[in-house]
C-alpha cells in the first residue's frame, strides 16, 4: 500500500539552499548555506503542486534527428488519442540517471522519434483552464503557447491550441481532452520537422490515480540534500517540479515519478541525478512502520 503525502518541498539552488516543508496544518523552514529571502511559491498559470488543483499536464518536444516526410504539408496537424494516461510517467523516467527513451504504447501506425528535443513540460490548474485561456512561454527554448477552453463537460473538454516556436506559428488546433487518457497533437513545422504536444489529465496518470490517500500517515522529510548543479551553458532561471514516490527506505523511486514542470532537459537531468543518487529522506510512517508516500519536490535553478 502506498500513501499519498501532502508534504511540499521547496528548493532554491542559487548560492544556497532553502527548504520549506508544508503540510495541511503547519509550515516550518530550514535554511542551509547562504541565507536568502524566502520567495513566495510561484502562482500565475502554473498549477498548485500540492496535488489538489492539478488538472492538465503538457509535454512539448520536436523530433531529432529530423526526418523527411512527404505525407503531410507544413502547417498541417493530426490529433489522436493514446490508449492510456501513462505517457507522462514513461517520458519523465527517461531523464533519470542511466535511463533511455522507453517503448511507448501507441495506436497502430503511430511512432514517436527515438531521439527528441524537449521544449517544455508544464502543468495547468483547473482554475486556469476554466478561466478560458492559459498561456506559457519557456525561458530556454522560446516555445510559447496559448490554450483556450471552448467547451467544458464532466468527462471531457474542448481546447484550441495556438503558439509559436522559432518563427513557426500554429493557430486554433482543436483538441478534445478526455479525463482518462492522453491526447497527442502532431504539428508539421516543415517537411523535416514535427512538433509533438501531449496533453494528459493529471488525475488520470496511473501513478497518482492508483495510490491510496491516507490521513493517518506521516510525511517524508528530507535528511540529506546536496545542491543540484546548475548546468553549464544555460543562462536563464527555471524550476523543475517532480512528484514521485519516496520509498520506505527514504529514496525517490527512479521508476515512479512524473515531471510536472521542466523548461529544459539539462535541468531535469541535473535535478534527478542529485535527488535520486544523493538525497535521503526520513520516510513516511503509518502506525510507526515506514511506508511509501507521494511527495512533490521543487528545484529552482538560477545562474550564479
Amino acid at each position: 500500500m502506498v500513501y499519498t503525502s501532502k508534504t511540499r518541498i521547496y528548493v532554491k539552488a542559487s548560492g544556497g539552499l532553502i527548504l520549506v516543508f508544508r503540510t495541511v496544518s503547519f509550515l516550518f523552514l530550514i535554511s542551509l548555506g547562504v541565507h536568502q529571502s524566502l520567495l513566495p511559491f510561484p502562482r500565475g498559470n502554473s498549477a498548485e503542486t500540492s496535488g489538489l488543483d492539478l488538472a492538465l499536464h503538457l509535454i512539448f518536444f520536436e523530433d531529432y534527428p529530423y526526418t523527411v516526410s512527404s505525407e503531410t504539408e507544413p502547417g498541417n496537424f493530426n490529433v489522436v488519442d493514446l490508449p492510456s494516461a501513462g505517457f507522462p510517467q514513461q517520458f519523465s523516467c527517461m531523464y533519470a540517471p542511466f535511463r533511455k527513451l522507453q517503448h511507448f504504447t501507441l495506436p497502430e501506425g503511430l511512432q514517436i522519434p527515438r531521439k527528441v528535443i524537449l521544449l517544455s513540460i508544464h502543468t495547468l490548474s483547473e482554475q486556469t483552464l476554466r478561466g478560458n485561456q492559459a498561456s506559457h512561454r519557456s525561458p530556454f527554448t522560446g516555445l510559447s503557447y496559448e490554450l483556450k477552453t471552448t467547451q467544458w463537460e464532466d468527462h471531457s473538454y474542448q481546447l484550441a491550441l495556438s503558439g509559436e516556436y522559432k518563427g513557426f506559428k500554429f493557430e486554433n488546433i482543436p483538441i478534445e481532452v478526455h479525463t482518462d487518457r492522453t491526447v497527442l497533437a502532431m504539428i508539421r513545422k516543415t517537411s523535416r520537422q514535427t512538433l509533438y504536444a501531449f496533453l494528459t489529465p493529471v488525475q488520470a496518470i496511473p501513478l497518482f490515480s492508483d495510490l491510496a490517500d491516507s490521513s493517518d500517515s506521516s510525511h517524508p522529510l528530507p535528511l540529506e540534500n546536496p545542491q543540484p548543479r546548475y548546468p553549464a551553458g544555460l543562462s536563464a532561471q527555471g524550476r523543475v517540479v517532480i512528484r514521485g514516490v519516496i520509498s520506505a527506505e527514504g529514496k525517490l523511486d527512479p521508476d515512479r515519478f512524473v515531471l510536472l514542470e521542466c523548461p529544459h532537459p539539462l535541468l531535469a537531468e541535473s535535478a534527478l541525478a542529485t535527488i535520486i543518487d544523493h538525497w535521503q529522506f526520513l520516510p513516511a510512517t503509518r502506525e510507526g512502520i515506514p511506508v511509501e508516500a507521494l511527495t512533490t519536490i521543487e528545484v529552482h535553478f538560477a545562474p550564479e
